[in-house]
């Protein structure tokens, strides 16, 4: 069983805040997800087991008031997750009628993009596993560690880093479901509930408040301070946190690697929703493409890091794929696209977290003519 210290900066002037955010979130109607017919039997009996472990170690948590807190796993990797204040702010889509007042429920982001440190331990594994990431079906019955049957990568053929430098640098090169699939071994290691976050979250989380084009402002003469953007045909990712945060301390929402968010991309969410007032918003996938990334990366221009672009991902992101045996998990053409992780202070549902750990879209017949 994973060993996990959990280290609290706590602040104590905003301790009575935080009790009443994680109240109020506690208090919340949970999502109510259909999981329909293609549920995975394996895979939900272990979104039961992750989510038994998350309900015990809220127990053990109960009455600590965490502003913002490092998380340090047993691989010897480590990140820092900052509290967001739930709140509302006004979406505005890509067409002029789709404007919709999102309201989001509290929850941690993390300060910096996953890293190769927090990513590679999931990726590599050691166990022979079939196209999906299962366990290969004579050796199911063997292995007794649950965190060894959750979904994982077969191995690739060279390093996922195509000669960008590694150490301390973020992951990049992962499909929306390795992404996915990240977060549930990593809830599983730490025993809180970690996923991708939705569009409405992230936009949220990114513009800290501002109503302007970028998290900073208007003044396009800023962002060298706060982005990595314009790079040439010889440039790479930086390590996060080398330009400034944002007002609410998150590093790199603008620029160095684009990130996945857990949506649907829409044309217009207004359509979409059917109103225009929502609570904690999610387009669930019901197609592998296009799903929604967020804040472009160091060779795109200033207009593809605004706190509102939007970059639906497209099959041919998926066109090789230098793994064995074959996979649905990397966007091998994709060295520039990464993640963050968030974690609501609301612990929903094991179908919202199946769900949200699997797609049920991660296959998908457009890549036959790829392959």
């Amino acid at each position: 069983m994973a060993t996990v210290c959990i280290i609290f900066v706590l602040c104590a002037e905003n301790q009575a805040e935080a009790e009443n955010q994680a109240t109020e979130a506690a208090a919340a109607k949970l999502r109510v997800i259909e999981l329909g017919d293609d549920v995975d039997e394996e895979q939900m009996r272990l979104a039961k087991v992750i989510h038994a472990r998350i309900l015990k170690q809220a127990e053990k948590e109960a009455g600590k008031s965490a502003e913002g807190y490092k998380e340090e796993l047993d691989t010897g990797a480590s990140f820092e997750m900052l509290p967001v204040k739930g709140g509302s702010f006004r979406w505005q889509g890509e067409q002029a009628d789709d404007v919709i007042e999102a309201t989001l429920s509290p929850f941690w982001m993390g300060k910096h993009e996953v890293t190769w440190e927090e990513y590679e331990p999931f990726m590599l594994t050691e166990i022979p596993r079939e196209k999906d990431g299962q366990v290969v079906e004579f050796m199911r019955e063997s292995v007794e560690d649950d965190s060894k049957l959750l979904a994982r990568p077969t191995p690739p053929y060279h390093p996922m880093t195509y000669g960008m430098p590694r150490d301390g640098h973020p992951a990049v090169s992962m499909t929306q479901h390795a992404a996915n699939k990240y977060c549930q071994w990593l809830s599983y290691k730490t025993g809180h509930y970690y996923r991708l976050p939705t569009e409405a979250e992230w936009e949220y989380a990114c513009r800290a408040g501002s109503t302007a084009k970028f998290s900073w402002g208007d003044d396009a003469d800023k962002v060298s301070d706060y982005a990595l953007i314009d790079g040439d045909v010889a440039s790479t990712y930086e390590k996060p946190g080398q330009r400034k945060p944002n007002a609410w301390g998150l590093y790199d929402m603008h620029g160095n690697v684009l990130e996945w968010t857990l949506d649907q991309h829409v044309e217009n969410r207004l359509k979409h929703f059917g109103k225009n007032k929502v609570q904690d918003p999610w387009v669930i996938a019901t197609k592998a493409y296009p799903h929604v990334t967020k804040g472009g990366y160091w060779k795109q221009d200033l207009e593809a890091i605004a706190s509102a672009a939007r970059h639906p991902s497209k099959p041919e992101w998926k066109a090789s794929d230098p793994q064995s045996p074959k996979s649905i998990w990397y966007h091998t053409d994709t060295p520039w696209l990464g993640m963050r992780v968030v974690r609501p202070v609301a612990i929903p549902s094991v179908e919202e977290m199946y769900r949200s750990w699997n797609s049920g879209v991660a296959e998908d017949g457009e890549m036959a003519k790829y392959h």
